[in-house]
């Protein structure tokens, strides 16, 4: 069931996850679907209910373009003298999952081997492939047909072989470390198919499932060696929920803080901060950095706009379609570059101009 945030929090939970983002919602999802026990998802966000419902921002469901409602507003503060470079996380039902450009790519079959070659049991290719056919399946994924690529991004295929990359048939190829493609993505009739509408939406009606949105994780209560309970903020101020399991799901910047704010890192900076600490863990919100990028920005041809004018005016067309994996001179084996085409409408223009989007309304 999907109740308002300030209807309360239930008093305990099988199992409580923090953060109801990309993989909090397919964490909770499954486990409702696939057992009896009780499911509690916590989002800090909102929870705009089912795709049916009407509910959602528009620039969440269009898949034409990024979309930017509801997001953590975090920054680089003073770190640049000349510039302010915002750092994107969602702060809603499905996280970034439903702002992102639905580009749903595997990856090299030399980096998961590695990982298990590192000590990691259960992360070589062989062993992850059935789950990412199956999340591909629940995704929507797809491939573009011909006639929907736009002209801007045929162009870039086309020079993209004419410069040496080859193209290729499929981007999810887990041995093909270089080469070109439109992309497999997770878009259906236009929709930014997220993993809220993937995962929640067909387990909403389950009574062992509770959404709730506006409900921040602060952070988890440790007794021994056990999480036994979480303290989350929300409308009703400081609640605590008692657990049966925690799952940490608050993405790359939020779990560090959870756990941070729980007393589990580093002893002696914890103890600065004022927090006791409760699990000796040194790593924890270390090694944090982003994807480097450059961007390369130029004017189409006349004749070039005047093909992507009369595109739009009969088709849907998204930024993003093309997607190339290549090797810097820094990068041995499997690919350290991904290139991304970017052209079409602005992510200003409304849904309904260029080319439908056709979601529910």
């Amino acid at each position: 069931m999907t109740d308002a945030a300030d209807k309360g929090l239930p008093r305990y939970a099988d199992t409580v996850i923090v953060g109801g983002g990309t993989a909090g919602a397919v964490v909770a999802g499954l486990l409702a679907e696939g057992s009896d026990e009780s499911v509690l998802l916590l989002e800090a966000g909102p929870d705009y209910g089912p795709l049916t419902g009407g509910g959602w921002p528009r620039d969440l469901v269009d898949a034409r373009a990024l979309g930017y409602s509801d997001t953590w507003q975090f920054d680089s503060g003073d770190t640049y003298a000349d510039r302010l470079i915002p750092f994107e996380r969602a702060k809603v039902i499905g996280g970034c999952s439903s702002h992102n450009g639905c580009a749903a790519i595997w990856g090299s079959r030399l980096d998961y081997d590695g990982w298990a070659a590192a000590g990691n049991p259960g992360w070589s290719a062989g062993e992850l492939l059935p789950f990412f056919r199956a999340a591909a399946t629940r995704l929507r994924v797809r491939r573009y047909a011909p006639d929907e690529v736009t002209p801007f991004q045929a162009a870039c295929l086309a020079a993209a072989a004419a410069a040496g990359l080859p193209a290729v048939d499929d981007l999810n190829d887990l041995d093909q470390d270089e080469g070109i493609a439109t992309s497999p993505v997770n878009i259906a009739a236009g929709v930014r198919w997220n993993t809220a509408f993937a995962y929640i939406d067909p387990v909403r009606d389950k009574p062992n499932l509770t959404v709730r949105g506006g409900a921040t994780g602060d952070r988890l209560v440790v007794a021994g060696d056990r999480v036994v309970a979480v303290e989350v903020l929300g409308a009703n101020g400081r609640e605590r929920i008692e657990a049966g399991r925690v799952v940490v799901a608050s993405g790359t910047y939020g779990s560090p803080a959870v756990l941070l704010r729980s007393g589990i890192g580093n002893p002696d900076e914890l103890s600065v901060l004022g927090i006791a600490p409760t699990v000796a863990l040194p790593g924890v919100g270390r090694n944090l950095h982003d994807h480097p990028s450059v961007v390369v920005g130029f004017a189409g041809t006349p004749e070039l706009e005047r093909r992507m004018a009369a595109f739009a005016a009969e088709r849907w067309m998204p930024e993003e379609q093309v997607i190339a994996k290549a090797r810097s001179p820094r990068c041995a084996a499997s690919f350290d570059l991904h290139l991304y085409p970017v052209g079409g409408p602005s992510a200003d223009d409304p849904p309904d101009g260029g080319g439908s989007c056709p979601w529910p309304a």
